[in-house]
């Protein structure tokens, strides 16, 4: 969606746009007032998917694995997940707070309104960190991080407890099933296994390993982000004219400020430096911009290819989350041991 400003809003074209802005303040027939610059966007909430987005923008972490760097900014990798609340509770944010703003503009009694269509919500989100950084960190957010406990945990616990309660009673008057009786009782706690010694460890390791995968999988998204942009038949220009393209580069450019999209690294062998910025039509490589007035357009370098670097980060993201799903099954593995081992000896 193109970046809604105050020239598109004069024309009066009702169609799908992203904003950002400030929250001023909220009226009582829910609808949200976004500020930026010169420019005042009512925002009609009924139906909006609101979002919360705590991430710390300058977190610094010493591990390179561990952040994603654009220009100086960082993503915070131990922040909190996308949090969904009721937009009903907005009015008590704090006024300034930053917001994002995307779906369908239309006109509502006699302005410009953003707003919820048929079968197509409208997107808000509350962010802290810079707008460069939100594509990034939503991604983030949204990966899966795999925990222990989800919605379907208490269910299958209390089905699991009743189940095994029941096999307990009936083999209990039979001394011959004493040790399915024991098994069925100690069944109970397998849940606990993986926080319990010695397994444990086992378990730090899957928790360890299942942070970088959801890291190498951000990186995988973060690199096809260009592409998204480059491959368009329209793709955006910048003021003078400059065409967005990702180019490979015969060497490093001199320009020190021009960012890595990812963490620093080097091309692979028989990989070269990719650019994605704004060329001019001459070709000479020299990018025109690092920047855009739209801060999701992601512009600086890659070590490779988009495809190959985004390929890279996958394969590195599936053997890892192989080793941390093999750990967890050791960790588990080697508790229900000791636990028979224990019921064997005390039978």
């Amino acid at each position: 969606m193109p970046l809604l400003d105050y020239g598109m809003l004069r024309q009066n074209i009702n169609g799908e746009y992203h904003f950002i802005g400030n929250f001023e303040s909220i009226t009582e027939n829910s609808t949200l007032w976004i500020k930026a610059d010169n420019l005042t966007i009512p925002v009609f909430l009924e139906k909006a998917q609101t979002y919360m987005l705590p991430l710390g923008g300058h977190k610094h972490d010493s591990g390179a694995d561990q952040k994603m760097c654009f220009d100086e900014n960082e993503l915070d990798i131990n922040a909190p997940a996308l949090r969904r609340f009721s937009w009903n509770r907005i009015s008590s944010l704090t006024a300034g707070a930053k917001v994002f703003i995307g779906g369908v503009l239309k006109e509502i009694n006699g302005r410009q309104t953003f707003a919820s269509s048929k079968g197509q919500p409208l997107l808000v989100i509350f962010y802290e960190c810079s707008e460069s950084m939100l594509s990034a960190g939503v991604m983030r957010a949204g990966k899966y991080n795999m925990e222990y406990w989800n919605t379907v945990t208490p269910y299958a616990l209390v089905g699991g407890v009743f189940s095994l309660i029941s096999i307990a009673q009936f083999f209990y008057a039979r001394p011959i099933y004493r040790v399915t009786v024991l098994s069925a009782i100690a069944a109970i706690f397998c849940p606990l296994f993986p926080l319990l010694p010695p397994g444990l460890i086992f378990t730090l390791i899957y928790r360890n390993l299942w942070l970088r995968v959801c890291i190498y999988r951000v990186f995988r998204d973060v690199a096809l982000l260009p592409l998204r942009y480059a491959a368009r038949r329209n793709a955006p220009q910048s003021q003078s004219g400059a065409v967005y393209e990702c180019r490979m580069l015969d060497a490093l450019p001199g320009n020190s400020k021009i960012p890595c999209l990812l963490p620093a690294s080097k091309p692979e062998k028989n990989e070269s430096w990719h650019m994605a910025g704004f060329f001019d039509d001459a070709g000479t490589g020299e990018p025109l911009a690092v920047a855009s007035t739209n801060p999701f357009i992601p512009c600086g370098l890659l070590p490779g290819s988009p495809k190959t670097v985004s390929q890279r980060y996958n394969r590195k993201a599936v053997l890892l989350e192989v080793s941390a799903w093999l750990a967890l099954a050791a960790g588990i593995a080697l508790n229900i041991f000791f636990a028979e081992l224990i019921i064997y000896l005390t039978h």
